[in-house]
């Protein structure tokens, strides 16, 4: 079922389509666009103003005449010409009552959309490698990816949640060959101890020449059977078993996790290397500085994308000349797997029988069954911007083995600094700045403001709290997009009267306590309601009227930071229609419950939008 809003646009595009070729005007309709006026009326088009260029005409001139044949759609009341543009004006109370009642019935279920039916997306984030605990840096990593996912699942698609679990990496078998020469005891939270143990590790790395001791440890943790694997994989399943304490503090959830020794073990690798030959895109390379190695020459690739036009190493090696996989092969095996290019026997079991969301997260493994998590429509990468490179070089190998464009896609995030900067993981600069230790510092900070402002009862208040405190940090980092850098904020953060996660939490209270005040109740209809509106009023409605469609397009975008603007947008809107439109005090009785009709959609729209961010929407603050 079409939104007003989006019925609105399509009725005007069909119009105008009809009214240009009664003009004598030839234009393909898909290139008739109607969107929300910024200036004059409430819709507006520009089909005159790329017609008029195309036939060297004036716009005015073409606008007119396309006015003049114009049959206005139901909810439509009047076009203006105006600089070329073709302004369109709404019947306010038409409109006003198809938004509100298409928002509010079936309990906002109309909200979800149906863009995505039918197709399947695996999502990967954040892959952080099991040897220490998240820090601020990977946290926003993991909280992009969960809300990408949120936002695909609104938007009608089948999702996947990954976690790649990189067990056989460098760091990994740094950290194991130190355990094995250190004999360290574990202590506290797992991630936490073993992190700071590898920072130790790496102190004593800097002063002695171990390579040699830690490339023979990495080739036994990839033997099945030694100590070494053994050892690797139990201390990577505690690591990422803590992680996931950590996860679900910000309320992020995953659907299965594939390690990388998984992979190894499937022999993916030799299959996807031998696909890349026969497609033509990879060869042995033979002379010169990498002969007998495997890999792409950048020479003989067609259309080569412009992020590798010019690159000074035109040979990109995926096998080494003694056999050894680089990263970027194994990457390749495993989207190839994702994509559904060639199967796997995979066995998984769960992870963890129930994560707080009540669903389990999967693992793969040398037990368990075969569960089917892999041949989707779309890959999505939540990987730091650091890694467009390799990502554009992975997405060409796995377009040219599938024959299929755009199957991949790399969101890049940038860095992430509170005031005193950077962080490392090998120097140990993230101790005190993990992300366990951001979200406890975020519920003391918003403990103290809430007690300053509201008065609860002990129990109410540490759990809204909570929200708040996870409200602060989920709206912080996500309120930019993905690319820049973010240097967090407190003061925004937690801030109720600014652009923040709390201000929206408190908006949508504030809605909630006159709702409740006004004991109007649920309405079936509010037919009959908005014979008289107000310009504040209305504006509020338009913009509640594209609530689906926003989110559509963030998806498609791959813009959570929309949906904190959209809110954010919203909420300003809300308060100078509270500011000047009494609703408990309200002139009469019918104007009274239009204005709680435009709070119960109000409602609806910030409490879905909320839930996809990952926010709690609070009833009391």
């Amino acid at each position: 079922m079409d939104s007003p809003y989006s019925a609105i646009i399509e009725a005007l595009r069909e119009s105008l389509s009809s009214a240009a070729q009664a003009a004598g005007y030839e234009i393909d309709a898909a290139e008739i666009s109607v969107d929300r006026s910024k200036a004059f009326g409430d819709f507006a088009s520009t089909v005159a103003m790329k017609l008029a260029k195309r036939l060297n005409k004036p716009p005015e001139e073409v606008a007119g005449s396309i006015s003049a044949k114009l049959k206005l759609p139901q909810g439509v009341d009047e076009v203006e010409v105006k600089n070329g543009f073709l302004n369109f004006s709404l019947n306010k109370s038409w409109f006003a009552q198809n938004v509100v009642d298409y928002i509010t019935e079936r309990e906002g279920k109309n909200l979800r959309s149906s863009a995505g039916r039918g197709k399947s997306v695996i999502i990967e984030y954040p892959s952080v490698n099991p040897n220490k605990p998240w820090h601020i840096g990977h946290l926003r990593n993991a909280l992009t990816g969960d809300v990408l996912a949120s936002m695909h699942i609104a938007s009608g698609y089948e999702v996947q949640r990954e976690d790649y679990i990189d067990d056989l990496g460098l760091q990994m078998a740094e950290a194991v060959w130190w355990h094995v020469r250190s004999k360290s005891v574990p202590e506290g939270k797992f991630d936490q101890w073993l992190g700071k143990d590898y920072v130790e590790a790496n102190k004593y790395m800097a002063e002695h020449d171990v390579k040699e001791e830690v490339a023979n440890t990495l080739k036994l943790m990839e033997q099945d059977g030694t100590y070494e694997e053994e050892l690797g994989r139990s201390m990577a399943e505690r690591c990422v078993m803590a992680q996931y304490e950590t996860a679900f503090n910000y309320h992020v959830y995953h659907d299965i996790m594939v390690w990388e020794s998984d992979i190894l073990r499937a022999d993916l690798l030799d299959r996807a290397m031998a696909i890349l030959e026969k497609k033509g895109v990879a060869k042995r390379i033979r002379g010169g500085k990498f002969d007998g190695c495997f890999g792409i020459d950048l020479n003989d690739v067609k259309d080569l994308p412009n992020e590798l036009k010019g690159m000074k190493e035109t040979v990109k090696v995926l096998v080494r000349s003694d056999g050894t996989p680089t990263y970027l092969a194994k990457d390749i095996a495993f989207h190839m797997w994702k994509l559904g290019i060639m199967e796997a026997s995979f066995r998984t079991r769960a992870f963890i029988e129930s994560q707080p969301n009540g669903q389990p997260v999967y693992t793969t493994g040398k037990e368990g069954k075969e569960l089917k998590f892999s041949g989707t429509d779309l890959a999505i990468n939540v990987i730091g911007a650091a890694q467009g490179y390799p990502q554009t070089l992975l997405r060409l190998a796995i377009e040219a083995a599938s024959g299929k464009r755009d199957v991949i896609k790399h969101l890049a995030y940038g860095e992430v600094e509170l005031e005193s900067g950077a962080l490392s993981g090998r120097k140990g600069t993230w101790i005190g700045y993990s992300a366990d230790d951001l979200f406890r510092e975020a519920k003391q900070m918003a403990s103290t403001l809430i007690r300053e402002r509201f008065k609860f009862g002990e129990a109410e208040h540490d759990k809204i709290s909570a929200s708040v405190a996870l409200a602060a940090i989920r709206f912080e980092y996500l309120r930019l997009g993905p690319e820049k850098k973010l240097v967090f904020s407190w003061d925004r953060a937690l801030s109720f009267e600014g652009s923040s996660g709390p201000y929206v939490q408190y908006m949508y209270a504030r809605a909630s306590r006159i709702i409740e005040d006004s004991k109007v109740g649920r309405m079936s209809s509010s037919k009959g309601l908005f014979a008289s509106i107000t310009d504040t009023e209305f504006a509020l409605i338009k913009q509640l009227s594209c609530s689906r469609e926003t989110i559509e397009k963030a998806t498609a975008e791959l813009r959570p930071n929309s949906l904190c603007e959209y809110l954010i947008e919203l909420s300003l809107t809300f308060s100078r229609f509270y500011e000047q439109s009494p609703i408990l005090k309200a002139e009469n009785e019918e104007i009274r419950r239009s204005r709680v009709a435009i709070l119960l959609a109000f409602r609806a729209v910030v409490g879905h939008v909320l839930s996809v961010l990952g926010i709690d929407a609070l009833e009391r603050m």
